[in-house]
């Protein structure tokens, strides 16, 4: 079994020529179990108070920009993000992920979209700041900071959806009975309530629900990439 966010499926055959799998031959959706959240922040330095002022202050001056996006589905809705509002900002490429939290605190970098939980030290301090999650609710651990439907962009609505996969020759009857079983699980209120002081979200989707999160992603994701393909 292979406990995983959805872009093995959905993203890798976008952007890799090939790959050592199959992803709809080999991989097997179980049932989806949480939403990871994603959000776009911005250094306190920069004075941004909300997601429409930033676009402005990028169109007047993008030279006072740069970005980094955790891999996946953050570095693509950003793309779609500046893309609908004329954007060319400079992506700034890191090896590991901690330094560019610390650019973000320090100014060394303007705009970081990730997961909240781990932004949020440098927003409790004072030093960053959340102007959009890019899910259909909010974040339990933000809940004051507005979705992307909320702000006006609701064609960057995605939810990071996490799941069980099986591999191909995985029975049907036994999908079928771990999915039920993730389904038990996931009514049990104390662990719903850890995950949400986590920063997700419970989130069970049975096997045919988990594929249909995935297919729309899928199509979101292969939109953008065609679009930005096509700009170059």
């Amino acid at each position: 079994m292979l406990f995983s966010f959805a872009a093995p499926i959905s993203i890798n055959p976008l952007i890799h020529d090939k790959l050592p799998y199959d992803p709809v031959r080999d991989l097997v959706p179980i049932a989806a179990v949480i939403d990871n959240f994603f959000a776009i922040a911005v250094s306190a330095q920069t004075g941004v108070q909300s997601i429409d002022k930033f676009i402005a202050a990028a169109q007047a001056t993008p030279e006072r920009f740069n970005w980094a996006a955790t891999a996946g589905l953050p570095h693509y809705i950003f793309l779609a993000l500046q893309k609908k509002n004329g954007l060319k900002l400079t992506q700034v490429p890191y090896r590991e992920f901690a330094p560019a939290l610390q650019d973000l605190a320090e100014n060394r970098i303007q705009i970081l979209v990730s997961a909240p939980p781990i932004m949020m030290p440098a927003v409790a301090s004072g030093k960053a700041r959340l102007l959009m999650v890019t899910n259909q609710e909010r974040s339990p651990i933000a809940p004051d900071v507005p979705t992307a439907m909320e702000a006006g962009f609701p064609e960057l609505t995605f939810d990071g959806v996490v799941g069980f996969f099986g591999g191909r020759d995985l029975p049907t009857a036994v999908r079928d009975g771990i999915a039920d079983d993730i389904a038990t699980v996931g009514k049990n209120a104390e662990i719903n309530s850890r995950l949400q002081a986590a920063g997700v979200k419970v989130r069970i989707l049975n096997s045919a629900q988990f594929a249909g999160a995935i297919e729309e992603q899928r199509v979101k994701v292969r939109e953008i990439v065609s679009t930005n393909k096509a700009a170059q």
